[in-house]
């Protein structure tokens, strides 16, 4: 599988300002970890434990137009993390749509992309943002290193030991395309 090539072959519905590409190889089966991101207590889990404002609870209807809802108690105020899932491809890609009112992110689009390597999974993950604001940026592409780094732990297996992260840090601009 060509990761890079099945990125491309979707297009945005919409200009994105920018987008972070964090990856993690990781010692479990792709479905193992395909499955994680659609079981709402695991993607609870290893999108939030351990930070200040942990999960408080996570709702997911895993199918093509079906939407998620994870909320997290943050600094005195819960904060809803929600979306639909634009495109289920078990075990090699997800796609879905984020919104984050609190951070008035809106429009956003993540797309995740397993491959097997070796006994092994290569995990490539790009936000695609609608925030301009390289801080904001820093900040979304250590949120999901940290939540990847635990995606990694939950779903490494046993045999293997633990998960060897390989974190890339990659922003792109989006150039508009004058009308033909």
């Amino acid at each position: 599988m060509n990761l890079w090539s099945t990125i491309e072959r979707t297009l945005s519905p919409t200009l994105r300002a920018a987008s972070v590409r964090v990856s993690r190889l990781v010692s479990a089966a792709p479905e193992r970890i395909f499955d994680a991101w659609l079981d709402a207590d695991q993607a609870r889990t290893f999108l939030f434990d351990g930070r200040i404002g942990d999960g408080i609870s996570s709702e997911i209807d895993a199918r093509v137009g079906g939407e998620f809802r994870v909320v997290r108690s943050r600094d005195g105020g819960d904060v809803e993390y929600w979306g639909e899932f634009l495109e289920i491809d078990r075990p090699q890609r997800l796609v879905f749509s984020l919104f984050v009112e609190r951070y008035a992110q809106r429009d956003d689009r993540v797309i995740v992309e397993i491959a097997p390597v070796a006994d092994q999974s290569l995990l490539v993950l790009t936000h695609e943002l609608s925030l301009p604001d390289p801080a904001e940026r820093l900040r979304i592409q250590r949120a999901w290193v940290r939540a990847l780094n635990r995606l990694g732990a939950c779903t490494a297996s046993t045999m293997r030991g633990r998960a060897r992260a390989v974190v890339t840090h990659r922003v792109e601009w989006a150039h508009p395309i004058a009308p033909g």
